[in-house]
């Protein structure tokens, strides 16, 4: 299916289905106290605690429920998962729903015998029908779409022999969707007129160009040919191969782009994420202020110098931008670095020294329990970090990068955590290992993914598990 397509049919389903989440809280709510409670009218009856404390489960679970169904695989389009796994899938979403809707409560200090468990647990019985009933009305009509006459879309390949086989064999996989192949043709060897003969001849709807180096000046005629007739015109690029590059179409200033972006592109996924970092860096600033500043006293009371230490790092793209740490060394320590040079633990450009002797006493649990990385928490709020992402490296070590494929992970905002913190930490002692998880987390990027990394971050912080 093509992206466009796939997102207008996901962005319209999920607000069918955050209605539809929404009128299921309200719906369960009201027949559990107007309808059980012998068919009272509105007016009359007064409203009850648990009843209003349905709107405020409704203001989550609009946002929530169409991202946890997506996270469940609701929306895939290709191939379209059948009902009976939809069914499963909406069952296990709403169970999550409902999970995060306890946490709320939990995390707000709702009183929980202003909950209804009963109206809960006819939301859940009556979501799943509502969204199954959704779900099954949107399969039947994807399948009879293929089938219907007026919406069979015409399709004429237009290559190399090599190239509109491959085409083929994606639009024979694609059959449901309505297509057909009407006629195919060889631009280079039968030419501009005849080309436009056969889209008099044959009732075309799309033409699909392979764009090969040796006919672009061919497929450029041909295409000003499609626009003469008003017919829809696709154009292939696959002589461009890359490896992970997400290829999107877009224009600056009218003029038409080919974008290959390797990071996700600005969507709302990456608006919830910096509104994660805000709402989360504020609340642990006020949550740890009390314990920042016992160990401001303590690393002011137990070794001369500053209380933050802060150095350039490299940020997005390699801005470079000051971060902040509790002080957990000397205040020579970077001077003394050239000294240690021969004990550095890590290959590559980045130094690691176990047992390292510029630490201070105090710095040495600091960094056991990860407190020097508090301060962080201002980076993050004021918008040169991330709660998650590659840790930052100093300026002068990303300078020293001997593969230029490890400036890759430079592409996203550097964070606290990362996948290089829940899987090894300080035990990675090659430097293209560290990488190497670093890309895995570009590449895998997901909300879902950085939420997974922040839990399995507390019990690593907890417990110091691969800490020096």
């Amino acid at each position: 299916m093509l992206s466009r397509h796939h997102n207008f049919y996901q962005q319209f389903l999920q607000l069918v289905d955050a209605l539809l989440i929404g009128f299921s809280l309200w719906a369960a709510h009201a027949i559990r106290f107007y309808v059980l409670n012998k068919l009272v009218w509105f007016d009359d009856y007064p409203l009850e605690p648990q009843f209003a404390n349905c709107y405020l489960m409704i203001a989550l679970a609009l946002p929530l429920g169409p991202l946890v169904l997506e996270y469940m695989g609701l929306y895939q389009t290709q191939p379209p998962i059948g009902w009976i796994k939809s069914f499963s899938r909406i069952m296990s979403a709403l169970a999550l729903l409902l999970l995060a809707i306890f946490t709320c409560v939990v995390v707000f200090r709702i009183p929980q015998e202003s909950i209804s468990r009963a109206a809960l647990a006819l939301f859940f019985m009556l979501g799943t029908v509502l969204l199954s009933l959704r779900s099954a009305l949107f399969l039947l009509w994807l399948s009879q779409r293929g089938s219907r006459v007026h919406l069979r879309q015409y399709i004429l390949l237009c290559g190399l022999p090599q190239d509109r086989e491959r085409w083929k064999e994606r639009f024979l996989s694609q059959r449901h969707r309505g297509f057909e192949i009407k006629a195919e043709f060889d631009l280079r060897q039968e030419g501009l007129a005849r080309f436009i003969e056969t889209l008099h001849e044959e009732t075309v709807d799309i033409v699909v160009f392979s764009l090969d180096e040796a006919i672009i000046p061919q497929v450029r005629e041909a295409l000003l040919a499609c626009e003469a007739e008003g017919i829809e015109a696709w154009l292939s690029a696959d002589f461009i191969q890359t490896l992970f590059t997400n290829v999107q179409f877009d224009q600056f200033a009218g003029h038409p782009l080919l974008i290959y972006r390797t990071t996700p592109a600005i969507s709302w996924e990456l608006a919830f994420k910096r509104l994660l970092d805000i709402v989360g860096s504020s609340l642990l600033l006020v949550v740890t202020a009390p314990l920042m500043l016992l160990v401001a006293l303590l690393i002011k009371t137990t070794s001369p110098g500053p209380i933050i230490f802060s150095q350039n790092r490299s940020g997005l793209h390699g801005r470079p931008f000051r971060m902040y740490k509790f002080r957990s060394m000397m205040t020579n320590a970077e001077q003394a670095r050239a000294e240690l040079e021969s004990r550095n633990e890590m290959t590559g450009p980045v130094f690691k020294v176990k047992n390292d002797p510029r630490v201070t006493p105090l710095g040495k649990w600091l960094r056991h329990t990860s407190l020097d990385e508090l301060p962080q928490l201002w980076n993050v709020l004021n918008g040169e970090m991330s709660l998650v992402g590659p840790r930052p490296l100093p300026v002068y070590e990303t300078a020293n990068f001997g593969d230029v494929t490890q400036r890759r992970r430079m592409s996203v905002r550097p964070g606290l955590t990362c996948l290089w913190q829940v899987r090894g930490r300080n035990q990675i002692t090659d430097f293209k290992d560290w990488v190497r998880l670093d890309l895995e987390y570009i590449d895998r990027w997901s909300l879902w993914l950085d939420l997974e990394i922040l839990l399995r971050t507390v019990p690593v912080v907890l417990f110091g598990w691969g800490a020096k």
